[in-house]
């Protein structure tokens, strides 16, 4: 009975996946892989940082949401279980 959270569980993963790597491709995550592959054996320190680390931009809220929504997804077995237990 609770296979249904989990093929729910699994379409959305695969839906966020596939919205993340195409955003990835449209914001142009990927162009430059030639280059990139050389910063691990640089020795610079890291940029100091020009936004504020206390403020919440809109990507932390887009990351919470995928992060309650998953956990909800998750605990939809959990919850349909103990019911079914329950009344039955």
């Amino acid at each position: 009975m609770y296979a249904y959270g989990w093929l729910a569980l699994v379409i959305m993963s695969l839906w966020i996946s596939l919205a993340a790597f195409v955003w990835g491709l449209k914001s142009g995550q990927f162009t430059e892989q030639g280059r990139v592959r050389y910063f691990p054996l640089r020795d610079q320190t890291s940029p100091v940082p020009t936004c504020d680390p206390a403020k919440l931009t809109a990507e932390v809220y887009v990351l919470l949401g995928i992060f309650i929504c998953g956990l909800l997804i998750m605990l939809t077995p959990v919850a349909l279980t103990i019911w079914h237990s329950v009344r039955g």
